[in-house]
C-alpha cells in the first residue's frame, strides 16, 4: 500500500511539474518585404511591460531573401506584442529621424500604427495559448 501511494505521489508531482510546460506554445513570427542583402532583422516578442523597450524574447537572423522565419520555442500563454525592423546599416539598433521616426523598415505584430507617437500595445498584443501561433508581418 505504501508503494502504491507513493507512487501515485510522484505521477501527480511530475504532472503538476510538467503542466506549465506543456501549456506553452511555438510562436513563428514571419517577416516580409526584408531586403535580402545580409542585414540583419532583428524580432521580438514582448510583453505589456516590455513593450517597445528591449525584451525578454528575443533573435537576429541575416535577411538572405525578403522572408526572414522566427520561432519562439515554449512561449508562456498571454497577451505579447511583435516587433520587427531590418538594421540597414549594421549599427544593432532601430534609426529615427529627426522627428523620432524610425528611418530604417520595421513592423509592428497586427499591422498596429501610432497616432502622432509609436503604436500602442492594445493595437498590437496577441493572445498565445497553448495551441501553436503564427504572425505575418510586413516590413514599412
Amino acid at each position: 500500500m505504501r508503494r502504491v501511494l507513493l507512487s501515485a505521489f510522484a505521477l501527480s508531482f511530475l504532472a503538476a511539474a510538467m503542466a506549465p510546460a506543456s501549456m506553452a506554445a511555438d510562436v513563428t513570427v514571419i517577416v516580409s518585404d526584408a531586403e535580402p542583402n545580409g542585414r540583419g532583422v532583428f524580432v521580438q516578442l514582448c510583453t505589456q511591460e516590455e513593450f517597445l523597450k528591449r525584451c525578454t524574447l528575443r533573435d537576429k537572423a541575416a535577411a538572405k531573401d525578403d522572408k526572414v522565419t522566427f520561432v519562439f520555442k515554449d512561449v508562456p500563454p498571454g497577451a505579447y506584442a511583435a516587433t520587427a525592423f531590418q538594421d540597414v546599416n549594421d549599427n544593432a539598433k532601430l534609426d529615427r529621424g529627426m522627428f523620432g521616426a524610425p528611418s530604417e523598415p520595421w513592423a509592428v505584430s497586427r499591422d498596429a500604427k501610432g497616432r502622432m507617437g509609436p503604436p500602442v500595445f492594445e493595437d498590437a498584443k496577441v493572445e498565445v495559448t497553448d495551441k501553436p501561433l503564427t504572425l505575418e508581418m510586413d516590413l514599412d
